[in-house]
């Protein structure tokens, strides 16, 4: 008994090194279990064990039907950042996403103001419904300027992160967000979307502001809102450095 006991904990000390040396990054996929028996020359229930006290220590998560990922470390408190994917990730749900709409209109006075544009420029407007285990999580709507991310509406967002789009396509380097959350009661149309019923319950609606970094110099280039339902999650915070 010692002797097993002795080769889960050597497994557990190696996983947890490779965590603490960034050889496992956050988020990412652990081997399976008959890959980690093959590399640690153990068997299943040990590699089990070992898996189980990183979860329970905090180190990694479960999805199912994904297998185990590695947990962010930064201390989870109210200045945590999450994606949405990566808050229902955490939240150990299977993350899904539909794109609702992409359309382009002009910005009226107050977007322009936020996005430090003229009020005539035109603006992409994404709609996406994010879902966590195939159940409605929040429904999100993201405005950015057609001047600075021209095609932006041939990107398919059903299977596309808009945040990576941006990144890879756009070379966006994004710095942070500014957000206000508020707890509201959903409009007809939004209540449908999300599959609340008439006197259902309220939302927290998260307005923001995204940032960039172009030639040093800070920029917005985005405005979103979100409609989160309470019962999925009770409090979101997102930024980007």
């Amino acid at each position: 008994m010692p002797e097993k006991q002795l080769k889960y904990e050597k497994v557990k000390e190696k996983i947890l090194f490779e965590i603490e040396n960034k050889k496992l990054r956050s988020d990412q996929l652990l081997p399976s279990e008959s890959e980690l028996c093959k590399q640690f020359q153990v068997s299943r229930i040990t590699i089990r064990k070992a898996i189980d006290e990183l979860v329970l220590g905090g180190y990694l998560y479960r999805v199912q039907g994904k297998g185990c990922f590695v947990r962010q470390h930064e201390q989870n408190d109210l200045n945590k950042i999450y994606s949405f994917t990566e808050s229902i990730l955490h939240a150990g749900k299977v993350p899904s996403k539909k794109q609702l709409s992409v359309s382009k209109k002009t910005a009226n006075e107050k977007l322009a103001r936020k996005l430090n544009i003229d009020d005539r420029d035109e603006v992409f407007v994404i709609q996406c419904l994010y879902k966590a285990d195939n159940n409605p999580y929040s429904l999100n709507t993201a405005i950015l300027p057609v001047a600075m991310f021209p095609k932006l509406d041939f990107f398919n967002y059903n299977d596309n992160s808009l945040y990576e789009v941006l990144k890879s396509f756009y070379n966006l380097s994004i710095s942070r967000v500014r957000q206000q959350i508020s707890a509201v009661n959903g409009s007809e149309e939004i209540n449908t979307i999300l599959g609340i019923e008439e006197n259902g319950m309220p939302l927290l609606k998260i307005d923001a502001v995204s940032y960039c970094l172009i030639d040093n110099q800070e920029k917005p280039f985005e405005v979103y809102e979100a409609y989160m339902l309470t019962n999925q999650q009770s409090y979101y915070i997102e930024k980007y450095n």
